[in-house]
């Protein structure tokens, strides 16, 4: 692992800068309205299209409902409160988001609350809230213009970890950090109040989001302005996965050092430990590839020679991960992170089989569907909670299903459709369900992004970087658009040296390579494989390629640009 990596601070600024100027543009040349401000009013979904000068950004969307308890939605379609009283229907607005601002908020800082404040800001419905974004933008390009991008990115971990352990919501906390009305984001920025943030329990949940948002934009600023690639992209992977390492990490930069922060060395063993156990289960998986152990059959109609080698790895990890924690159901069996602070402290590895190792089955876990989705998986085992647990089996089952007749490389695409909210209807629901929507959303994009990292094998570090940025983005059209040319077949005598070895598994930035292959000294399962399934898979890839790009073409065809631009707006 190299010691440094570096932030291209001066592209921030560059965007940061025509972001402000644009800002600037848009709210001057905003008539102020007043009508209903008085009113509870709703924000309203604008189906939006190219030749609007509109762009969509899901990101805005969560800038506009709030969790207030006890919202139901009537049989009229009326959203009424716990008393009974009618709430104003969704008000039509004659505000739009400007498409300059959201392409800029959205390149600098992806699908985070951050990217809603400067968004719903530039409406210009108040005064105040134009003035925090402002000074947002303002503080951010001074404390990078000064220190770099990483010392203001741990500036926010670290006053995001300092309202966690207070209990407390920080001033620097946007509105944005949940849906809201008008008048609500007025009170909060108007206002010290600890009942302006809302009830005790919305309080603690904003407190929550707030750091794993905090997380979040340090992982795309790390995918999007970060050199080395492999190493942005190892950090950004842990801070998604386990962020208390990808902090330690983040610590190298330079700037930081030179204030005094430094990484715990000790993160440093557990890390080499993890390396370890990856490694060893590529050298297992080789073997069982040779051997022909439990190895699932892919139908050649639904996978190209570009995706069989990824696409076998993630089904046999993911049946391997689910019976061996039946098998280890009975069992008294030590919490993974228990494991690893023993690691810590006595610098020596525990004596696990590696299918009974809690901290590798948790790794394999986050990797098939990312650390949200895996939540019921890994916690449900850890309680013995059976409901928990059967959950869990059942979601990663149905991501597996996908995998295997749509291949890794499109299933992003199905399983984001899945979760996507119903945007009219969650508009006339209640502010709780709203919120809770919008969050689990954003949740299943940042665990997309974490199995991009890794477990996809095809392309270089540049492609896992900016397809992973891309769906933290919300943004599943782009991932679409760098994903479907990796299914074009390639002339063999045109191939790079390096991309033969990404054609038998990416060497991961540890030296393991999970996504499907295996260490340098280890057979690549691809070449095990192409003489285990013989000629029939070439000689069936045509049709492969058929199938891929039906199901592409399906997607297109349910996803229309013009329909997936929306704006969601304050009314």
């Amino acid at each position: 692992m190299r010691d440094t990596y570096t932030f291209d601070s001066e592209a921030f600024l560059a965007t940061l800068a025509a972001l402000s100027s644009r800002f600037e543009q848009v709210v001057a040349s905003s008539a102020l309205s007043f009508d209903g401000i008085d009113d509870d009013a709703n924000p309203i979904q604008h189906p939006e299209h190219r030749c609007d000068g509109l762009a969509k950004i899901a990101d805005v969307a969560a800038a506009g409902t709030a969790a207030a308890a006890g919202d139901v939605v009537g049989a009229d379609g009326q959203s009424r409160d716990e008393r009974g009283g009618v709430r104003e229907r969704m008000r039509n607005s004659e505000g739009k988001v400007d498409s300059r601002i959201l392409e800029l908020a959205a390149e600098l800082f992806g699908g985070t609350c951050w990217a809603s404040l400067i968004g719903v800001a530039s409406l210009a419905f108040d005064d105040a809230v134009v003035d925090t974004a402002r000074a947002f933008m303002m503080q951010a390009a001074r404390c990078v213009r000064r220190n770099g991008l990483a010392v203001w990115l741990h500036g926010l971990i670290a006053d995001a970890s300092s309202a966690k352990l207070l209990g407390k919501p920080s001033p620097m906390m946007p509105m944005t950090i949940r849906p809201m009305s008008r008048i609500q984001m007025h009170r909060w920025v108007s206002s010290d109040a600890a009942h302006h943030y809302g009830t005790r329990k919305q309080r603690l949940e904003d407190i929550d989001e707030y750091r794993k948002q905090a997380y979040r934009l340090t992982a795309y600023c790390l995918l999007r302005w970060g050199t080395p690639i492999d190493e942005c992209n190892n950090i950004a992977s842990l801070m998604l996965s386990d962020p208390k390492f990808g902090v330690s990490l983040l610590r190298q930069d330079p700037n930081l050092l030179l204030q005094g922060v430094a990484p715990d060395r000790r993160m440093g063993r557990v890390l080499a430990y993890v390396r370890h156990l990856r490694v060893q289960a590529d050298i297992y998986y080789a073997r069982a590839v040779q051997r022909h152990w439990d190895l699932p059959q892919l139908d050649p109609a639904n996978h190209t020679e570009a995706t069989a080698a990824m696409d076998r790895r993630y089904l046999y990890d993911a049946h391997r991960l689910v019976v061996s924690y039946r098998a280890l159901w009975d069992r008294d069996v030590p919490k993974a992170d228990a494991v690893l602070a023993e690691v810590m402290q006595t610098q020596e590895y525990p004596r696990m089989k590696l299918w009974e190792n809690p901290v590798y089955l948790r790794d394999v876990a986050r990797s098939l569907v990312g650390t949200s989705l895996s939540a019921d998986l890994v916690e449900g085992f850890e309680t013995r909670d059976v409901q928990r647990f059967e959950a869990g089996v059942a979601r990663l089952r149905t991501v597996a299903k996908m995998v295997d007749t749509m291949t890794l490389l499109l299933m992003p695409i199905a399983l984001s459709d899945s979760h996507e909210p119903q945007w009219a209807q969650m508009n006339r629901g209640g502010y709780r369900s709203r919120t809770q929507a919008w969050r689990l959303y954003c949740d299943v994009g940042a665990d997309l992004a974490l199995v991009v990292l890794d477990r996809i094998d095809r392309g270089d570090d540049r492609y896992r970087a900016d397809a992973a940025a891309a769906l933290m983005q919300l943004d599943v059209q782009a991932y679409c658009e760098m994903t479907i040319p990796l299914f074009q077949p390639q002339d063999v005598g045109d191939a790079k040296p390096d991309e033969d070895v990404r054609a038998g598994g990416d060497v991961r930035k540890h030296g393991d390579a999970r996504n499907g292959g295996t260490r340098n000294d280890v057979a690549p399962p691809d070449a095990v494989t192409a003489r285990m399934d013989g000629g029939a898979e070439v000689a069936e890839g045509a049709m492969a390629h058929v199938a891929i790009e039906t199901a592409i073409g399906e997607v297109a065809a349910a996803h229309p640009a013009d329909e997936r631009e929306r704006v969601d707006v304050v009314a």
